[in-house]
């Protein structure tokens, strides 16, 4: 299915291979992951026009979860992603680097960025940049798996086994931390939110997980299969299915 010759290592390299089925996932299931998108905005305040920063915004996905009153910007690093079309988003896009994104000093309020940093290993660039943007008082949250959850064992166990691309993530830890800490930032705390990935039942589920992660070496049905053996599935008081996820969620404050 995807053609390389030595594994991909980097976020902009994995995407600009997959991002078409990340997104068609996205578009074929939009609600599958609604409550992490609500998990990633819990307990931050939003007040009308503030500055809101995504990154990395995949598909611009979260657009749909902010209120219409503030100002958000999409910042990514797959052309990929770009090319195909912010799944209907009304707010700018930048293609940039981590490590050089194009807003001015002291100009956002929020900082985002959800379950796309396991795909970079040295985050301090990033995070300084973060800084940098931010004005005194805002906020960074950052979601990804901890190094030792089932979420992480099973993206970079069994998903990357039956991956040509193989899977290989750098996740969080107390290192994350001192490296917020090391850029500036204040009360930094971290902590771990279970919910599910919401499905009418375990088959959509593999073939949402199948379509998202490019499993290309098992069938729909095995996906499934592997979903339920290493992260569990739940049925839930409305009669759908909900594939169980975890991921610790940062914030940090620029003081």
């Amino acid at each position: 299915m995807f053609e390389t010759d030595a594994p991909l290592r980097s976020y902009k390299d994995i995407f600009n291979k997959r991002a078409d089925a990340y997104h068609q996932a996205m578009l074929n299931w939009p609600e599958a992951r609604n409550e992490e998108f609500l998990a990633a905005l819990k307990g931050l305040k939003m007040t009308p026009g503030m500055q809101v920063v995504d990154i990395p915004s995949g598909g611009g996905y979260l657009a749909h979860y902010l209120p219409d009153d503030v100002q958000l910007t999409h910042l990514e690093t797959s052309e990929l992603f770009r090319e195909l079309g912010y799944s209907g988003s009304r707010f700018p896009l930048h293609l940039c680097s981590i490590d050089a994104l194009p807003l001015e000093n002291t100009s956002t309020d929020i900082a985002i960025s959800l379950a796309g940093l396991h795909h970079t290993e040295d985050k301090q660039p990033l995070f300084s940049e973060l800084f940098r943007i931010l004005r005194k008082g805002g906020t960074c949250m950052l979601a990804d798996a901890g190094e030792d959850s089932p979420t992480a064992q099973f993206l970079d166990g069994w998903l990357s086994d039956h991956n040509s691309m193989g899977h290989e993530g750098w996740y969080f830890n107390h290192a994350t931390e001192q490296s917020l800490r090391d850029a500036g930032f204040v009360d930094v705390r971290r902590e771990t939110r279970r919910y599910h990935w919401i499905y009418s039942d375990e088959a959509e589920a593999g073939k949402y997980c199948k379509l998202m992660f490019g499993v290309d070496l098992a069938t729909a049905e095995e996906v499934s299969q592997a979903l339920r053996s290493h992260l569990g599935f739940e049925t839930l008081s409305d009669g759908q299915t909900g594939l169980c996820w975890e991921l610790d969620f940062i914030t940090a404050t620029k003081p």
